[in-house]
């Protein structure tokens, strides 16, 4: 049986038409017709008889591979070529792939995905590794070279990330850790003191802790008003200052605040509601002033 009438008689048995083979091969049905009636002086060169033979026998379930070697013995390419060279180069822009068999394969992606489009290589004269091109052989070398500097970038950006959250975790960790509060609230009053233990502090500066024990205000002037800080404090909440020399700490709430100075712990100053101002570190014969709440 002839190429031609093989491949039409598998066509016809699947019901196919020739328009379908065209739209899914790219191959104009005047080619296709050509091909079942066995005329092959119409192609441009026995190159795109060969690939549009093989392309054919794929859309309809034929072995590409025994029509190719089919028609090699029966074709002699010196016979096939008839029309100008040019005539290659406008079924190249007409398919958008092309039949190149004495070199390695090119990709091309189209508008429509067709693996078809992907593999016009002769498996008699292509080595096994271009006979199945895999993902990786039909992207780009740029596309890839792109997306892994893109992925390393993504990598270390992510590890930037992660170190600077250990970091800190770890710092903050190191600075609460000098702190133990009771979880034990004492009662409103003054001298009273919450059973936290105190920091110890060695250094040159003058260290002020503020514990809230309920809501209050406080305002921290540090080494003679170079520098002050003004808060309203919610239950549970720790602030803490530094300063060179001294401190003035006014309470809105002198019951709602525990104090605790350099490491020592010096209780609440007064009672709940009741305003406080006190200089620490306090100078011989100063006493904290005190206002009514309601002044």
């Amino acid at each position: 049986m002839s190429i031609g009438s093989e491949l039409k008689e598998a066509r016809e048995s699947r019901k196919i038409t020739l328009e379908t083979v065209s739209k899914k091969t790219k191959i104009p049905v005047k080619y296709l017709e050509a091909i079942e009636e066995n005329r092959f002086d119409i192609f441009p060169s026995h190159t795109y008889a060969k690939g549009f033979i093989r392309a054919y026998a794929k859309v309809v379930g034929t072995d590409p591979q025994v029509l190719t070697r089919q028609f090699n013995a029966e074709a002699q390419p010196e016979n096939v070529r008839l029309e100008t060279k040019n005539a290659e180069a406008e079924l190249e822009k007409t398919l958008g792939w092309r039949p190149t068999l004495n070199r390695p394969p090119v990709f091309r992606r189209l508008d429509t995905p067709n693996d078809m489009n992907l593999e016009m290589v002769d498996e008699e004269f292509a080595d096994p590794a271009r006979r199945e091109p895999t993902a990786v052989r039909r992207q780009p070398f740029a596309f890839r070279k792109g997306l892994w500097t893109q992925l390393a970038g993504q990598a270390a950006a992510l590890l930037a990330v992660v170190v600077l959250v250990g970091g800190v975790y770890y710092l903050g960790h190191k600075v609460i850790s000098k702190v133990h509060w009771s979880s034990a609230k004492t009662a409103s009053g003054a001298g009273g003191t919450n059973g936290y233990e105190p920091i110890k502090m060695v250094d040159k500066y003058q260290h002020l802790v503020l514990k809230a024990l309920d809501k209050s205000w406080v305002l921290v002037t540090m080494d003679d008003g170079q520098s002050s800080s003004e808060a309203d404090m919610d239950q549970g909440e720790v602030k803490t200052y530094q300063a060179v020399k001294n401190f003035t700490l006014k309470l809105g709430n002198a019951g709602g605040v525990d104090v605790q100075f350099n490491g020592k712990p010096l209780g609440v100053l007064g009672v709940a509601g009741q305003v406080i101002e006190i200089q620490l570190p306090q100078v011989e014969g100063s006493e904290a002033k005190t206002t009514d709440s309601n002044s």
